[in-house]
């Protein structure tokens, strides 16, 4: 569902009677000394849509989340391929990425890497796992 030019969430209803609830949003960002748009991706797997929407636009930053653990594996792969068909609409300038809030999650999101994602730092601190567009893929490495 597309609601403004720099946001979009995609909702996909699991066995359990929950939703995975997928947002993106993009911020304009300093990537290797030039400006670029970064997409974020942020999930969450509720039971209602009213729930999300609180979750994604009253959550202070910073602020990490209980996780409840009723989404199971389901959720996370409907996720993946949401994120996976996601990459395909950036543009040249654009990135996603994919950040964590905590050790666990660091782990389990570097499984991304075998789907193209690599590791992003910035000040020497890992920041999170990007990809861009596949199509793209040969440009890039070209410009190196």
């Amino acid at each position: 569902m597309k609601r403004r030019k720099s946001e979009v969430r995609y909702c996909e209803p699991l066995s359990n009677g929950q939703m995975v609830h997928v947002y993106f949003w993009r911020e304009k960002q300093r990537v290797s000394n030039q400006m670029v748009y970064v997409w974020n991706a942020g999930m969450i797997i509720t039971d209602s849509r009213k729930k999300a929407n609180r979750w994604k636009n009253h959550n202070p930053k910073g602020k990490k989340e209980k996780s409840t653990g009723q989404g199971g594996l389901e959720g996370l792969k409907k996720a993946l391929e949401i994120i996976l068909q996601f990459r395909y609409r950036l543009k040249p300038n654009e990135y996603l990425f994919i950040r964590f809030d905590d050790d666990k999650r660091r782990a389990a999101y570097r499984w991304l890497e075998r789907y193209g994602f690599m590791e992003f730092h910035k000040n020497g601190q890992f920041l999170a796992y990007g990809t861009f567009n596949p199509i793209y893929w040969n440009w890039q490495q070209a410009e190196k």
